[in-house]
């Protein structure tokens, strides 16, 4: 059932359409829907308890007058629809009080499309808007004016007259709820999508597109705001860089594919053997580095010794080929006397260096000179 009415307030909309637009459409169709069936009901009941049936002809023409909009819609003919819903609607108000007289209140249901352009069309059409914005007003005044010099066109009786007139006041205010409640629905699901966007290009502007891990430029600005409040707190603060041992060697033996799939499998070790207080992050080509914080000396090279023998453990399967791969390690820790987050990468880097220059596939921590 729910899924039935889904698909006729979304008549005229898919994939492709944009949030705001489907928002607008959807506005219309349930504004015409809400029209069409409270202008039925007010039929029936002239039906019941009138014995002339002048406002149910007049009325049963409105009522298939508002739904060319919908109709229009499902046409994809979007501006079309909101304009033709508008100009119906205030020429369906005016008819109808004329007719009718001011008793049924009809000339205040000019009242909702006071504003109703500008959640319809925006910016669509540009400076028309405000025609369509502000027509009501005249109109209305229009409407005042005439009831004071001229009488209904169909005389109804009064008891007939007190029912129609609350029913037609009871459809104003159905009519603005439902405009200004779909429209503050529609407008909430822009601010959450455009929360989500924002969010996921922040996380892609901090994340390497390969890996999934942490990029350079997200590292170095989380590495000064750690580094300032350990130095300021004067608590553990440790940076291990790390690369792929002969990484070109794969690259140029199996292809840059191969070497991608190398890299991912870096990544997802690194996310299964690491804390989530841990920030590890690809900083170069195959250059990783991951900061330590509350821990010691000991643990991190508990867990950076278990991490370089994972790595070591490890087959890469690329196209029916083994790939085997090692990592060399470089450490460094925080001390009073280094001035800089920038220090501390170098220092890690020499000790990476001197890995390598003593064969690789190991760890070393940098000493002070």
């Amino acid at each position: 059932m729910n899924q039935s009415i889904k698909k006729v307030i979304e008549i005229g909309i898919n994939q492709e359409t944009d949030s705001w637009l489907a928002g607008k459409i959807k506005l219309v169709n349930i504004i015409s829907l809400v029209n069409f069936i409270f202008i039925l009901n007010m039929i029936i009941i002239d039906f019941f308890i009138n014995k002339t049936h002048y406002l149910s002809i007049v009325l049963l023409f409105v009522s298939f007058v508002m739904l060319l909009p919908y109709y229009l819609n499902y046409k994809k003919r979007y501006i079309a629809s909101r304009i033709a819903f508008l100009i119906f609607a205030y020429i369906s108000i005016c008819f109808l009080a004329i007719v009718f007289g001011k008793e049924f209140y009809f000339q205040y249901y000019l009242v909702p499309g006071v504003g109703m352009s500008l959640i319809f069309f925006r910016d669509e059409i540009g400076k028309k808007k405000w025609i369509f914005t502000f027509a009501g007003i005249p109109l209305w005044i229009f409407l005042e004016i005439w009831f004071f010099y001229n009488p209904a066109l169909v005389i109804l009786d009064g008891k007939y007259v007190s029912i129609i007139s609350y029913f037609s006041s009871f459809l104003i205010f159905a009519t603005a709820i439902v405009m200004f409640g779909v429209f503050t629905h529609e407008s909430d699901k822009q601010l959450i999508n455009i929360s989500r966007m924002n969010k996921k290009f922040k996380q892609l502007a901090n994340v390497d597109a390969l890996t999934g891990l942490y990029n350079r430029r997200f590292i170095d600005e989380q590495m000064d705001l750690i580094f300032k409040t350990a130095k300021e707190d004067k608590s553990f603060l440790s940076l291990v860089i790390f690369d792929i041992d002969f990484f070109k060697k794969v690259n140029d033996t199996f292809g840059h594919d191969a070497g991608d799939k190398v890299l991912q499998m870096i990544a997802k070790l690194a996310n299964e053997n690491f804390r989530q207080t841990d920030l590890v992050g690809r900083i170069g080509g195959e250059e990783f580095c991951i900061i330590f914080t509350n821990t010691n000396k000991e643990n991190v090279l508990k867990i950076v010794d278990r991490f370089c023998k994972t790595i070591e453990e490890q087959t890469v399967v690329y196209e029916r080929k083994n790939i085997k791969i090692t990592s060399s390690f470089g450490i460094s820790y925080l001390s009073q006397k280094i001035d800089s987050y920038t220090d501390l990468f170098k220092n890690a880097d020499e000790a990476l260096y001197k890995a390598k220059k003593d064969g690789r596939n190991r760890i070393c921590e940098y000493e002070k000179k």
